[in-house]
């Protein structure tokens, strides 16, 4: 369903590799990046990636959530270009989930006008989406497009600027994201991940049938999704950098006076915040000075989820008020079971706010 209420996703950092200042890592630009393809799947040619056969090629992607933009390239003999992220496998097409940007360029084709979303599960495709291009893409131009996905809010950028938003929760997890094509060039391919983020109310909403509520329910998830999550990934990531940074030095000691057990524990710990994997439980074990830099972490997380919940509130206070209206609304209609059931429902996330 497309949205015309703007999402903002945050500007995040991943570990290095031909990374740049906003977060952004170039991927699938040297011979290295493609050993595991065959030539005639995947090559570079004049400074472009040039992409056949359809089945896509992979690099791992840390977590579900993140962008993955490109350089399209349409050359003569251009053959449905498509960016992909959430792929579950990167082998075993008919067995991958995985969402798609593609364009319907056929060969021998000139000109086309839009692009397409679909969800692709267990290899069968099923279009979520259709967007207008600015201006028909034509033979021998070139476009830089993107694809981001925060949960179930995936966002569509044209040179840069927003052209389609969308809500869907086919694909909620996937291990790599890539590039694919039955003929087609690409440059300028990279990745950025957003990492994962401690539940939000939206995420302890009730299940309902119910039309009306569903509509309620989907511009709360979307005023979080454009006032909330945004500020919060980003107070996420320089918390994680400052940790890196501290890791680092405390890292920088226990090498230079010999602590052996010590630099492991750091640097396995740098190596889940890279990697933006959940730090062991917190009354694990934890020698130090691991043990004073992750308690002073976990304060500050606690603090940051306080912030957020704090700016959350007014938004789930106007959600149950917009319910209360409609239950007031069924019960000026005489329909009163209708009524009770809003009721019950509206009492229930009035209680999800406590609920950890």
């Amino acid at each position: 369903m497309k949205h015309f209420l703007p999402l903002a996703f945050a500007l995040l950092t991943l570990s290095a590799h031909a990374q740049d200042s906003d977060g952004w890592k170039t991927v699938l630009s040297t011979q290295q990046d493609l050993k595991d393809y065959p030539k005639a799947q995947a090559e570079l040619q004049d400074g472009l990636l040039h992409v056949r056969n359809g089945n896509g090629i992979y690099v791992p992607q840390p977590s579900p959530d993140g962008s993955i933009r490109a350089r399209f390239h349409f050359r003569e003999g251009t053959g449905f270009p498509q960016l992909r992220i959430r792929r579950s496998t990167a082998a075993k097409p008919k067995d991958a989930d995985h969402y798609n940007l593609v364009f319907y360029i056929r060969p021998g084709q000139t000109t086309v006008k839009e692009g397409i979303i679909d969800a692709v599960t267990r290899g069968k495709g099923k279009r979520v989406g259709t967007f207008p291009l600015p201006e028909p893409f034509v033979l021998g131009a070139y476009l830089d497009f993107e694809l981001s996905i925060l949960g179930d809010h995936l966002e569509v950028l044209v040179n840069g600027q927003p052209a389609f938003q969308l809500t869907d929760s086919s694909i909620t997890t996937g291990g790599f994201w890539g590039v694919a094509a039955l003929d087609a060039w690409f440059s300028n391919i990279q990745v950025r991940t957003f990492p994962s983020t401690p539940a939000t109310a939206s995420s302890k909403l009730a299940k309902t049938t119910d039309p009306r509520i569903l509509q309620l329910q989907e511009a709360y998830t979307a005023a979080i999704a454009r006032d909330i999550t945004p500020a919060h990934l980003e107070a996420l990531q320089a918390l994680d950098t400052k940790y890196t940074a501290a890791l680092d030095r405390a890292l920088e000691v226990a090498t230079q006076t010999g602590n052996l057990d010590g630099a492991l524990a750091l640097r396995a710990e740098k190596k889940l915040i890279a990697d933006h994997a959940p730090l062991p439980a917190a009354d694990a074990p934890t020698a130090e000075p691991l043990n004073t830099l992750r308690l002073t972490y976990r304060s500050t997380l606690s603090q940051l989820t306080t912030q957020r919940d704090q700016r959350q509130q007014p938004l789930h206070e106007k959600y149950l008020q917009a319910l209360e209206a409609y239950q007031d609304e069924l019960t000026r209609a005489k329909n009163l079971d209708a009524a009770l059931a809003v009721k019950k429902f509206r009492e229930a996330e009035a209680a999800s706010v406590n609920v950890p």
